[in-house]
């Protein structure tokens, strides 16, 4: 293991976090200079521990990024920025420790939920930090899937053509360079969303925090500690168009920044991704309807059905209504949705449509061996075939997802929860999603929840984020030995 080169990335990771705090601290100079301090000290910290951690990395250009340095500086870097972005929070002693690392560790995996009962007691300048914690979480989310996860959890190799080889083929100016215009596309997304809700007549600090609120499909509210609400039909319109778009795969974005197309041809997964959608969205239209939930016209009900279907299904998890008070099957379906998530290489969270496809098509080739033993039956995802191994590699990360899904409902629900309310819970977290039912339903907050179940909600956010296999990779022992072959 080349631990200089991980000091490294890691020195240059925590360097461009400290660069980032500067925002708020000029939020602070503008709007309540007593909080001043709170930046001032958090970028001297982060600052000290980036100049420390590039001592030790050296420098050696055009180094190999391996698949062992690169899963190292994955995990323990997202622990790191959690752990630093908790800084603001705790010099203000506006929040106890492990609450303040909820509230980052929220922000940067895009979960998008708080403990605080009103923002009144925030300064606005912690308020923008919040912002720029999901916004920030949401780029590293696509850098993770881009240029890490493909050689990880398998499943989104597929749809990284534009960046093929194995992590012994590439060079860091080359992830760099494509790092770069996938980060500039995002930014410029943002930019053009804010434009809009802008044009719309939305205040300016509302309009910036729902851009970057979307485009990182987290939900972070500035103004509002619950329901999100949208002072017309053209923001939400808005809200809806942008949450699809981040919510769906940015190297299509790449490609066509390189001015190839073919993707609207080729590509598969964003079909099935607005297909399933688009189902959702007719479910909950007829159920709310049919069901004359709160005398809702049919207008009404298309209007919220297709609103939280896509903010549910993109683990946004911004709420128009009380889906808490919604009929049994309209929360079925968006628990369901909470599973799904999003597609391969966007900001949402969940499994994603990609792996869902394919392991529908894998249960449906194991029925026709049974039935016919001596079938050869190629798994194909749109116009190419999924290697075994890719399928292999799907299925045991559909099995661990269940599994620590399974544990953290049980552990959560020794704080007296109830178990559909843990399931929701867990469910919401380990998607990035937020909102849930019951007591972290969409009308309240974490506040209720207890130290120990606050901890398990983290561990539940932090796995999610990471795809599971990251975070316990690096928890064996045996990662960290020199004397192993990787």
């Amino acid at each position: 293991m080349d631990k200089r080169l991980i000091f490294r990335l890691l020195g240059q990771l925590v360097g461009a976090f400290t660069a980032v705090l500067f925002i708020p601290l000029l939020a602070a100079l503008l709007e309540d200079f007593e909080h001043i301090m709170l930046f001032v000290w958090s970028i001297l910290c982060s600052g000290t521990l980036s100049f420390v951690l590039l001592s030790l990395g050296g420098s050696r250009p055009n180094q190999r990024l391996r698949n062992r340095e690169a899963l190292a500086v994955v995990g323990c870097g997202w622990l790191l920025i959690c752990a630093l972005g908790a800084l603001p929070y705790l010099w203000g002693g506006i929040l106890d420790p492990v609450t303040a690392l909820f509230e980052s560790t929220s922000g940067f995996t895009t979960t998008g939920v708080t403990t605080a009962r009103s923002f009144e007691e925030f300064p606005k300048s912690i308020l923008v930090w919040r912002c720029l914690t999901h916004w920030c979480g949401g780029i590293g989310v696509i850098m993770l899937f881009i240029v890490i996860m493909p050689q990880v959890s398998g499943g989104n190799a597929m749809f990284n053509a534009e960046m093929p080889g194995g992590f012994a083929e590439r060079t860091l100016p080359r992830i760099r360079k494509s790092a770069a215009m996938i980060c500039g596309a995002y930014f410029i997304m943002t930019c053009i969303e804010l434009f809009l809700l802008l044009l719309g007549s939305m205040p300016v600090y509302q309009a910036i925090n729902l851009a970057l609120a979307t485009m990182a499909t987290g939900g972070f509210s500035y103004y509002h500690a619950d329901l999100i609400s949208f002072q017309s039909v053209y923001v939400e319109v808005v809200a809806v168009v942008f949450m699809l778009i981040a919510s769906m795969n940015f190297s299509l974005y790449y490609r066509a920044f390189q001015g190839d197309w073919r993707f609207i041809r080729d590509e598969s997964e964003y079909k099935y991704y607005l297909s399933v959608l688009a189902l959702a969205s007719v479910f909950l239209t007829a159920n709310l309807y049919f069901s004359n939930y709160n005398n809702y016209s049919f207008w009404q009900c298309l209007r919220y059905g297709i609103f939280h279907a896509v903010s549910i299904g993109s683990t946004t998890g911004f709420a128009a209504d009380d889906f808490n008070s919604w009929p049994s099957f309209s929360r079925y379906v968006l628990f369901m949705l909470m599973f799904i998530g999003g597609c391969s290489g966007s900001t949402a969270g969940g499994i994603k449509i990609s792996r869902m496809v394919v392991l529908a098509k894998a249960a449906w080739a194991e029925l026709l061996r049974i039935l016919h033993p001596n079938i050869v039956y190629s798994i194909k995802f749109g116009h190419r075939i999924v290697e075994p191994q890719r399928v292999g590699n799907i299925t045991r990360f559909f099995f661990l997802y269940i599994i620590v899904f399974l544990v953290l409902t049980l552990a959560i629900s020794l704080t007296g929860m109830g178990i559909m309310d843990s399931m929701g819970l867990i469910a919401a977290c380990l998607s990035s999603v937020g909102p849930a039912f019951g007591i972290v339903g969409p009308t309240c907050t974490y506040a209720d929840l207890s130290t120990y179940g606050r901890v398990v909600t983290i561990i539940a956010m932090i796995l999610g984020r990471l795809e599971i296999f990251t975070l316990l990779i690096i928890a064996r022992p045996s990662f960290w030995s020199q004397k192993k072959n990787w």
